[in-house]
């Protein structure tokens, strides 16, 4: 007997109850990797609840629990949380509840960029008679009707010290405990404007930052949004200097300083700063490049830069355990998924490698290089990734489209 996939959706919405919706995990097409490649990748696509609807600009955190938030500044002012579990331990099914609440009224309050995590949400912007200003909220979870709720509480208010500045962008640090600002220059950036290392954060912009206050000194109240200072070691002027340089933590003085770097010409940053490997960073626009990214301190820029060459450019990063993983748009890094999203999982030594066995101004092919060394794994067609949800999540990596949930796990 064949049964139908709406039969066993139907039957599973009266299950689990109209708010919810349970759905068998199919796997979706995949790729096969080089012989040579790390092994094999194994995609899940989970289709969310029809009034479920990711947008394209989503600033994307997590929570306990295998929950996940989504807040658009250009959407309708609402933080939304999804979380997903198996119902009954059933590891083929999953269940999936989207709830959202709206924020508060922010009449003079223009909202730019958003971090979301540590049980917060963080709203950077610009006040309506001028000047930046960060609005955090507290994330509270209640049950009613024995539903759980989301709720906004304990609204506080950052001011910077200069009243000239503009926040681009907002990153929340879990490990340093300090919320990151990235101050907006004027430059016109459509990617990742910052690259974060172990130890150190590579910014196209001047950083400002938060620390975090632990709950036993909250009465003192918020701190002010420090601005690092940007001056070279001689304290003089650095017109080659495009790119800074902070530590992940303060200095002795309790400082946290943007150190300039010089770059090369024709290294930029137009279309964001993805990792390449340890101390390794892909800088894309025009002509995108990979670059060694320098300690913080005295004058050394970007070193060791090599052009890329390859049908498309990474969208998106994430380091996922000790390898890497990008997301392709539709192109030729992978033959006969020219039409199709991809996401490939590479060890960085063999970018390292590939580097250094470059002479000064070769290009290294990247496609050919993740052709023979990566696993590829194709999205189901019609995808629309949102880059920005790209993450590791334990032992998987999820992906968020417009209305789906992708998980990759390791293959046997």
């Amino acid at each position: 007997m064949q049964v139908k996939p709406g039969h066993i959706l139907a039957f599973l919405r009266r299950r689990f109850g109209a708010v919810l919706l349970s759905s068998v995990v199919l796997p979706a097409t995949l790729s096969a990797p080089a012989p040579s490649g790390p092994g094999t990748l194994h995609l899940s696509s989970l289709t969310l609840p029809p009034h479920a609807r990711i947008s394209p600009d989503a600033d994307f955190g997590r929570g306990p629990g295998g929950a996940y938030y989504f807040f658009s500044s250009s959407g309708t002012n609402r933080l939304f949380r999804l979380t997903v579990e198996h119902p009954m331990g059933a590891k083929d099914l999953w269940r999936e509840t989207w709830t959202g609440v709206a924020l508060p009224s922010l009449p003079d309050f223009r909202v730019r960029a958003a971090a979301i995590g540590e049980g917060h949400l963080f709203l950077g912007g610009e006040r309506s008679g001028g000047g930046a200003v960060v609005r955090s909220f507290q994330i509270a979870l209640h049950e009613k009707a024995g539903k759980e709720r989301v709720a906004l509480k304990g609204q506080v208010d950052y001011f910077p010290e200069s009243a000239d500045v503009a926040v681009r962008v907002l990153f929340l640090d879990r490990k340093a405990r300090i919320l990151w600002l990235g101050y907006d220059s004027g430059r016109v950036e459509s990617g990742q404007p910052f690259l974060f290392m172990h130890d150190r954060i590579l910014w196209s912009d001047p950083a400002g930052y938060i620390p975090l206050p632990s709950e036993t000194s909250l009465s003192s109240g918020p701190p002010p949004l420090l601005v690092p200072h940007a001056t070279l070691p001689s304290g003089v002027p650095c017109f080659s200097c495009r790119f800074y340089l902070t530590r992940r933590t303060p200095n002795p003085q309790g400082e946290i300083r943007n150190d300039p770097v010089r770059a090369p010409e024709g290294v930029g940053s137009s279309m964001g700063i993805l990792p390449a490997g340890p101390g390794m960073g892909f800088f894309e626009g025009r002509s995108p490049r990979i670059c060694r990214i320098p300690e913080p301190g005295g004058n050394r820029g970007l070193s060791d830069c090599h052009r890329v060459v390859s049908p498309e450019s990474p969208v998106a990063a994430s380091w996922w355990g000790n390898r890497l993983v990008y997301l392709f748009p539709p192109g030729g890094i992978a033959r006969g998924l020219e039409d199709r999203w991809v996401l490939v999982r590479i060890n960085p030594a063999y970018l390292s490698s590939g580097l250094e066995k470059l002479g000064p101004g070769e290009p290294l092919d990247l496609a050919r290089l993740i052709r023979r060394r990566g696993a590829i794994v194709a999205l189901p067609a019609g995808a629309h990734p949102r880059r920005r949800t790209l993450a590791d999540d334990g032992r998987d990596l999820v992906l968020f489209g417009a209305s789906h949930l992708y998980r990759i796990s390791p293959g046997s």
